[in-house]
């Protein structure tokens, strides 16, 4: 069966989010999708929820092909079986609605959606976020804003919709975290596809701790040069 979105959902240790989660994506989101839930260890506890609690052949669970988010990523565009695909993550309780936005614009002709928690309606503030992240997604966002003709304002959130186009033709190349959302920005900003954002909040996480690291914020900085330093293709 061919699916209009399919939502992929990185889970490690999100016992406590995962039912929420899926229980309001299924009672708001009227389309054609399918949500693949994408575990590391056939141990993790958030698997025994999923299954004690969604029969449904909406809802399925992978085992990830290599290993963390980016590895998620990668596990579910190789098996997408859609026309569109987007990350949406387990702790996010206040964005359902961003993802009939994200189809809606995909249906208009876009190819990559940003959810963007830095233009007029989004807000990046709702949780406090820890010091030099906050300063660096301000920086990356303003001087990508203002020295190039990239048509999002929050490049770094990893919540992105893209088309499967985007998705056949850009194998990720990342190694890990959200970056793959950032290259594959990147790499269709070059090749002139469609890209359009929609306002979306910060989601505000009520159980568990964050997965971002320092350390990751590496490996955004050569496709933040990459879109910096580029000419979109002519038509």
């Amino acid at each position: 069966m061919t699916y209009d979105l399919e939502i992929v959902i990185p889970v490690f240790r999100e016992e406590l989010n995962i039912s929420e989660t899926l229980s309001n994506i299924k009672k708001k989101i009227n389309l054609n999708f399918r949500i693949l839930v994408v575990y590391d260890f056939i141990d993790d506890p958030t698997i025994a929820v999923v299954k004690d609690n969604f029969n449904d052949d909406k809802i399925i669970l992978v085992k990830n092909k290599y290993t963390g988010l980016n590895g998620a990523m990668k596990t579910a565009f190789e098996m997408s079986e859609a026309k569109s695909t987007m990350l949406y993550t387990a702790e996010d309780h206040q964005n359902y609605e961003v993802i009939i936005d994200m189809y809606n614009k995909f249906t208009q002709g876009y190819d990559v959606v940003c959810a963007s928690r830095l233009m007029a309606g989004g807000d990046y503030h709702q949780v406090k976020q820890p010091f030099i992240k906050s300063i660096l997604v301000k920086i990356v966002s303003f001087i990508l804003d203002n020295l190039t003709s990239l048509p999002t304002k929050d490049p770094t959130n990893g919540i992105k919709l893209f088309s499967s186009k985007v998705i056949k033709s850009f194998p990720i190349e990342s190694k890990l975290g959200f970056t793959f959302a950032i290259e594959l920005l990147a790499k269709s900003y070059r090749n002139n596809y469609k890209i359009a954002e929609v306002p979306a909040l910060s989601p505000i996480r009520n159980f568990g701790k964050s997965k971002f690291s320092y350390y990751s914020i590496i490996f955004y900085l050569p496709w933040f040069i990459y879109i910096l330093l580029t000419k979109p293709k002519k038509n």
